[in-house]
């Protein structure tokens, strides 16, 4: 699939969902989630390098070069990031 193109393995993933209640009474299941590297276990499939938020996690560094990677990789355009330190 979409991931596998980009030389990505999707290892897992989390969804949350929640409840919507109407004044009619009718209560609704709703996504209440977006996919992401935020939610998502994402590596690489050559080096199974982490690309996902387990590199803030497991203090790994590089957290926002591996979301430009997974940017890049999608044809996604990202406004140039200034970090102050």
């Amino acid at each position: 699939g979409l991931f596998s193109m980009m030389q990505i393995q999707l290892i897992d993933f989390k969804l949350e969902f929640g409840r919507l209640y109407s004044s009619s009474g009718i209560h609704k299941v709703i996504l209440a989630d977006e996919i992401s590297p935020d939610n998502c276990r994402l590596w690489d499939m050559k080096t199974n390098e982490k690309l996902d938020k387990d590199r803030f996690r497991l203090n790994l560094g590089g957290l926002i070069e591996a979301y430009t990677d997974i940017a890049n990789r999608m044809s996604i355009e990202l406004p140039e990031l200034k970090i102050e330190k």
